[in-house]
């Protein structure tokens, strides 16, 4: 892996943890708990709740897995950025999710009795999402990073096999 991919991947994971870690401790100072804030009316609300769970609250109180759990993801995302083949993308994509994981984990390991910090409310009528993070928001788009790139690569591959099959 080049310095420029070691540069968006370490500048990405930075990136997405200082600014997960700013907004939460801001949602902590500014917000309280049963008291949104709207926003956009009947789209988007400031909301802090605490989750001692995973993703959509599941296995409530469960923090000690969800820390190892976390552990295993950032040594694996450290790992796996070797294979990126130098792809700005992928490097920024592995960066998010490595971003993302250290961001709860920073929240289960600094606040284990509260939980992960959410904020974040989006409800389109009589949908309402989980409420969520910035740290959230970076393991998604990288995960759509990574996961895009690998299906680009493959539809390429695939479109080469054809190419000399025909050949």
């Amino acid at each position: 892996m080049g310095l420029r991919s070691s540069i968006w991947f370490y500048s990405a994971a930075t990136d997405a943890v200082l600014l997960d870690q700013v907004t939460k401790y801001l949602a902590r100072q500014f917000l309280s708990p049963g008291e949104p804030v709207v926003l956009i009316p009947g789209l988007l609300d400031l909301n802090l709740t605490y989750n001692t769970g995973a993703a959509f609250g599941i296995l409530p109180d469960w923090a000690p897995l969800f820390i190892i759990v976390a552990l295993v993801a950032i040594f694996a995302i450290v790992k796996l950025r070797r294979f990126g083949g130098g792809s700005a993308w992928v490097s920024v994509g592995l960066g998010m999710l490595l971003g993302g994981a250290v961001g709860n984990l920073i929240d289960r390991i600094g606040f284990a009795k509260r939980g992960v910090t959410d904020f974040i409310d989006i409800h389109i009528s009589s949908f309402a999402w989980p409420t969520f993070n910035v740290a959230d928001v970076a393991i998604v788009i990288g995960a759509i990073l990574v996961i895009s790139h690998v299906y680009i690569l493959e539809r390429r591959r695939e479109d080469d096999r054809h190419e000399e099959a025909a050949d």
